[in-house]
């Protein structure tokens, strides 16, 4: 089976500035919030400034604020990890509403914005 974190991480190591350097396998039990290889490509906070903030990655933001209030359930997590391909990363509230989701992948981004609900996109993709 395709690791593809594993490979993400092992394009990205070159382009990763000396100050914040460490290991691939430091990078993947740090930067994904499930570590199994074939766990879902959602990144922790520590993953997403990497691709964001230090290596400057193009990303897409949705914010969910004003749509009808997405909670962020184990169903959610499921369908987001099972779906998306490209890495991404939510930020939920204190009541558990998802206010943003940044995503990695630009066709995703895309077409999470033009369906304009992102429980229905997830269950139209099957």
């Amino acid at each position: 089976m395709r690791n593809r974190k594993l490979e993400l991480i092992q394009g990205l190591m070159p382009r990763i500035p000396d100050q914040h350097q460490h290991s691939v396998e430091s990078a993947m039990a740090t930067w994904w919030v499930n570590i199994r290889r074939d766990g879902g490509m959602r990144l922790t906070v520590t993953g997403y400034e990497m691709m964001h903030d230090v290596l400057g990655l193009e990303s897409w933001r949705l914010d969910l604020a004003n749509q009808d209030p997405v909670i962020f359930t184990k169903r959610l997590i499921l369908d987001l990890d099972r779906k998306l391909e490209w890495p991404y990363y939510i930020e939920v509230n204190i009541r558990k509403k998802l206010r943003h989701i940044v995503f990695f992948g630009s066709r995703e981004a895309m077409m999470a914005t033009m369906y304009g609900d992102l429980e229905q996109w997830l269950a139209s993709l099957g």
